[in-house]
Order: structure tokens, then sequence, then C-alpha cells
């Protein structure tokens, strides 16, 4: 089993097993009993993968919603887990034949075989499951700092499988299994109940190994194929993005019209405070602003209110795990108007109310689910913090995050809120007029806010006089329909001066 070794180097400098020479009864009996547990997790995975709906309508639908990510996530932690605590075991009895005792050698020799058995079966089944799923294969690979998974972690499993090395180590393993099999010393292990089960999972296992050698070629071509286009075409997707990412930079906050007036002043969104609670989803827009007009629809950014620590402890989000993480970087004692967090370039932050609403019109939108569910969303939405800016607006992708994307990671199936992916140009996206609409079909749905998914607890507009203007709750909704349709309250707003301005 010497050069199973290649497999993972990175993932096992972390071990520091004692010698196998030193093994220890103990030991033996330990590893073999967690040798059990490992198997039978990796069993309960592999069923969870057969008998899942999710990949399937993930391939059909064309991408994965936040709660299917999120379950493929966490399946994919749970074998990275098991498969980690398999490479200990095989690691541990690296050199068992350096082991005096001929029976305690034999021992030590069975639990390593079985424990590379079991990990090169697995690894062939979640090869079989994602090689032609390419969402599924993308989703493998992609980092998620929630998670703590690192990328490329499917090619990290299929270069394992396919190394003629790791190959030729386990088929000349199974030769000495062969020889030993009908020893009486074997006989004797064999009868123990105890080891009994260890020969049967070899006896199964192995046949995974015999006859594969085409079948390892054949899979090994195929990854250096595509590692070949990848290699090739990484430099001009980098400085695809880089463009991206240097342009969409420079121009977010550039206005087309010289010294902008936004009328969402402290005094005007102090006004609006009261009405606010952390969870609000955040609707907004600054006119004269380049992304404003070049962005689709009305709303051309989105945010979710968080307010201040003390009201976020009073939901218990200080306790949600992602939370915990970022709780130091919760602003103590933010100002009266509290603070939000949002996705913008180049990356996800909180930061004040004021700071995210320079802008000329807001719609506050309250989700309509329990007290834990938003505390849930909140926490969640934290999980997101440090990510980069999406300038792709590739929603398949949740190691970058766009505005309206935090929205739809946070709160996607929460209560009766769904969030319908647009596919745009290619890419399966969400505007802020998509959110819009969503909560005008939802009131529409159920007749009025008590039911609705989402509904309008405030709306602040810019109008023709060029002041903020907040719109009566009866009237949001009628205001709504109109935008919608394509009206624009501040068109042809008059320009303010400078010394206006200062004043």
């Amino acid at each position: 089993m010497a050069t199973l070794r290649n497999q993972s180097m990175s993932s096992l400098q972390m071990f520091a097993s004692a010698p196998v020479g030193t093994a220890t009864e103990a030991q033996l009996i330990s590893d073999r009993d967690t040798l059990r547990e490992i198997t039978a997790g990796l069993d309960r995975l592999e069923a969870l993968v057969e008998n899942t709906p999710v990949i399937a309508a993930a391939a059909q639908r064309g991408y994965f919603t936040p709660d299917e990510d999120d379950r493929v996530r966490r399946a994919l932690l749970a074998y990275r887990n098991y498969r980690l605590a398999a490479y200990e075991i095989i690691f541990r009895y690296w050199d068992y034949a350096w082991i005096t005792d001929e029976r305690l050698r034999l021992r030590c020799f069975l639990i390593g075989f079985a424990a590379a058995l079991s990990l090169y079966a697995k690894s062939l089944k979640i090869i079989q499951v994602a090689e032609h799923q390419p969402l599924l294969r993308a989703k493998l690979n992609e980092p998620d700092g929630k998670f703590e998974l690192a990328a490329g972690f499917f090619d990290e499993v299929i270069v394992g499988y396919s190394s003629l090395i790791n190959y030729w180590t386990l088929a000349r393993a199974d030769r000495l299994w062969r020889s030993q099999r009908r020893s009486q010393l074997f006989r004797d292990i064999d009868g123990d109940s105890d080891w009994h089960w260890l020969g049967d999972l070899i006896r199964r296992k192995r046949m995974v190994v015999r006859k594969r050698l085409f079948d390892v070629l054949k899979r090994r071509l195929r990854y250096d194929w595509r590692a070949f286009w990848r290699t090739a075409l990484k430099p001009a997707r980098q400085t695809r993005y880089g463009l991206q990412s240097l342009l969409g930079g420079r121009f977010a906050g550039v206005h087309v019209v010289p010294n902008p007036v936004h009328v969402l002043t402290p005094a005007v969104l102090g006004a609006m405070r009261p009405r606010l609670q952390p969870g609000d989803v955040l609707l907004c827009r600054a006119e004269g602003k380049l992304t404003a007009a070049l962005l689709p629809g009305f709303w051309s950014h989105a945010a979710i209110y968080l307010g201040s620590r003390a009201e976020l402890e009073a939901l218990n989000v200080h306790l949600h795990p992602h939370a915990i993480k970022h709780w130091n970087e919760i602003p103590e004692n933010p100002s009266p108007l509290g603070c939000v967090i949002e996705g913008v370039s180049p990356r996800v932050r909180i930061c004040p109310l004021k700071t995210c609403l320079h802008a000329d019109h807001v719609l506050v939108l309250r989700p309509n689910v329990p007290r834990d569910e938003i505390a849930a969303a909140l926490g969640e939405a934290l999980g997101h913090l440090g990510k980069p800016y999406d300038f792709e607006f590739d929603f398949n992708v949740s190691s970058r995050i766009v505005c309206t994307e935090l929205v739809y990671r946070s709160y996607h199936r929460r209560g009766e809120i769904q969030f319908p992916l647009v596919k745009r140009l290619g890419r399966f996206t969400l505007t802020g007029d998509d959110i819009a609409q969503l909560a005008l079909e939802g009131l529409a749905k159920v007749g009025g806010i008590d039911h609705a998914p989402l509904h309008p607890v405030g709306m602040i507009l810019k109008r023709r006089d060029g002041q903020a203007h907040a719109v009566p709750t009866q009237r949001i909704i009628a205001l709504l329909r109109r935008i919608h349709a394509g009206w624009r309250p501040a068109r042809k707003a008059p320009m303010q001066s400078n010394s206006t301005e200062a004043a």
C-alpha cells in the first residue's frame, strides 16, 4: 500500500500518527471499530446519493437552489471527513511489514487494506455519479469558505482513483491477501466474530479493483484531456474575469451626471428607522449612477437589514454556526440607523445603513416567516461575509456573491418564499425587480399582506421636485405596480447646485 500516499499528501500532512511498529492492541481495536463506522457512513452516503432527486432536479432546472446547494455541500463535507479518517487508518499501518508479531502484523494489514479498498470503491461511486454531470462536477470542485471546502475536490478524487501507481499498489496488496487468506493464522482471525466482518468487507470490495485497469486508464485520459483544456483556457478566463472586476469596480460608483444629490439623507432614513426590523430586505436605486443606467429594471441594488448587535442577539443570531465566525465583525455600537449586509464590489460587507442607502429610492420588504427563520436567514447571510463580488452574475457559483444573490441564498424556501431564477444572457439570475415582482404576485394570490411571503412595510421615492417622499402604506402596492410597468417617479428631476448640496 506504500504508494497510495500519493493520493492526497496535502490532506495527510496533518496526521502525526505513531510508527506502526509501536501499534498497541488498544489502538488496533480502536481503528477496527472506527473503520466499521466509516464504512457504514460511506454506505449511508452512497444510498443517499442514489435515492436523492436533487441531482436530477438541478440538472433539469439548470442550477442548484440554495437548499440543494447546501445538501450537496453537507454530503461532500461528510464524505471528506470519512475520507480523511480512512486515510489516517491507512497510513497508521503503512509499514505493517516491520511489525515482528505475526498475528499483529496480519491484522494491521487487514485493517489498512480494507480501509484502502473502501475508499477506492467509494471514490469510483462518486466519479460515476458526477463525471458526466457538468453541473454537479462544477459544484464538487467549487470552493466554499462557509463549509471550509477547498477548490478542486472532485479533481482530487479522480486523480487518486485514476493513478496507475495507486492501482498497482492495491493490486500488490491483493496478491498478498490471496497468499494469506488460506493460512491457519488468517482462519483463526477470521473465525473471531469481531474480525470476520473485515474479511467479508475485503472479499466484497476487492472485486472493485480487479479487472479495472482499462477503466482506470480511460478515466485518467479523460481527466488529463479536461485538465489540458482548463490549463490552456485558464489565462484567457482569468484575463476576462480580471477585466470584468476592474471595470465593474471602477464604474460601480460612477455617476452619469455631475455632483448628484441623493435624497435619502440620514434625517430621512431616521424617520424610517422605527419601521425597520432585522431581516428586512431593502431594494434601492440611486438616480444618475452608471450601474442604475446599465442594469435592467428599476431596483438596481439589494441588501439585508441587520440593525444592531443587541437586536441580533434578541433573535439568537449569535448562536448560528455561520454567524459565530463573523460575530466580531458586526459593529458593537453602530450608528442609530443600524447596519446592513450587502454584496458590493469588491466583496460582501457589513456597512452602516446610510452608506448602503446613499440613494434616492428605497423599498422595504419584510419576509413573512417565523422569528427563528429570520435568525437562520441572517446567520446564512453572515456566512457569506467576505466572499468576493460576482461580476459574472452566475448564481450557480456560491463562492462569489452579487447583491440579489445574497437575498436569494438567505431566504429561498424559507416559509412560502421561493425565488425562481430567470435565465438572462446564458446565466440564471435574480434582479431587484424580480424580487419586487415576487412580492406583488404573492400579495395578489393571498389578497393581503398577512399571508404574503414578502410584503412592503415602507417606501421612499424621489419625485420630480427633487425631494424624498415617504409613500403611505396603502399606496405602496399601487406605486410598485406602476414602477413595474415602466413609470419612473424622478424622471426629469431638477438638478441642484453644489452650493445647495453643501448646505
